[in-house]
């Protein structure tokens, strides 16, 4: 079976290669497969694009899997044109490691009705709230995932850094002051015209920048001891290293957690208390927002084998 798995845009947000390395990871254990791994169509960027080429819906593929924030936002401009060619072909789309976006019953009912037009051969979300709220909208094969992310240490060996820093993964208009007082951490927000944080409980402060790339230099490395890349190894070494991890990015914590380190949600930014947090309670860690948390690994290694028997039951 020919199966492509689409994702990608990393340049616009590496967190998308975190949990992309993972699902890759766990559609390579599909016996008599081949997977390959297909960028994002250009509207997951620019929804209004109408003059790019659309490779994807021509593609010689048995299967189509989307993951990531799907089931959700600019599905239906994205896809359509795509999922219809699929239909016409009587090829299947699936869904690995879904998620809502806007997390309301408005969204819910339009991507199902939009849906129902195909054959889903499954839907494995990484949030409990998507889980129940579509299994009985679509007819298809669901089952309540994890974050693919989570299969991310399976996939890469990266070196940690002799060094002992913490790690700052914010927006620079959005990033805190964090201060630990009586071994609870704080944080409040920094003044336009204040100085950026220099050290926290004696170390120094590494920033890694999520956002997109830019051409002129100042504008990705904008902070003191910054580092940014459209490749995601430098990232992961850093949060391996690190001593804790403070980030209003779900995706930089959950590289941070599956690499055994510590990592504290912070909601500072509007992109932040979006709902996509929610798989945080799928991996056991709802105190997350709270204090610094590091994952319990019997837990997460039965999930991610539980998740694998599942998808493999479905190629059977």
């Amino acid at each position: 079976m020919k199966i492509g798995y689409i994702g990608g845009h990393w340049h616009t947000n590496i967190g998308n290669s975190f949990y992309n390395l993972g699902a890759l990871h766990l559609l390579r254990s599909i016996p008599n497969s081949e997977i390959y791994f297909i960028p994002d169509p250009a509207q997951e960027f620019w929804p209004n694009l109408k003059n790019d080429y659309n490779f994807i819906k021509n593609l010689n593929l048995d299967l189509l899997i989307i993951s990531g924030p799907s089931l959700g936002g600019n599905i239906i401009t994205t896809y359509k044109e795509i999922f219809d060619s699929f239909k016409f072909r009587d090829k299947e789309i699936a869904f690995l490691s879904a998620g809502a976006v806007e997390y309301n019953a408005l969204e819910i009912e339009k991507v199902s009705k939009f849906l129902k037009n195909y054959k889903i051969k499954f839907i494995f979300t990484r949030d409990s709230f998507t889980y129940q709220n579509f299994k009985n909208k679509i007819d298809t094969d669901f089952y309540n995932g994890i974050c693919a992310s989570m299969f991310l240490n399976d996939t890469v060996k990266i070196p940690t850094i002799d060094d002992k820093f913490y790690v700052f993964n914010f927006g620079r208009k959005d990033e805190p002051i964090i201060e630990k007082k009586d071994d609870i951490y704080t944080f409040r927000k920094k003044s336009y015209f204040g100085k950026f944080q220099e050290n926290l409980n004696g170390l120094k402060i590494i920033r890694t920048n999520s956002d997109s790339f830019r051409y002129f230099s100042k504008l990705n490395y904008n902070r003191p001891q910054t580092y940014w890349s459209s490749s995601p190894e430098g990232y992961l070494s850093i949060y391996k290293s690190a001593e804790t991890i403070f980030s209003d990015r779900v995706h930089s914590c959950c590289a941070s957690l599956i690499l055994n380190n510590k990592a504290m949600y912070i909601q500072v930014s509007k992109r932040s208390k979006e709902k996509r947090f929610t798989l945080f309670q799928r991996l056991g860690i709802e105190n997350i927002m709270n204090e610094p948390c590091k994952l319990n690994f019997d837990f997460i290694n039965m999930e991610k084998e539980k998740m694998k028997t599942q998808l493999l039951n479905k190629f059977r």
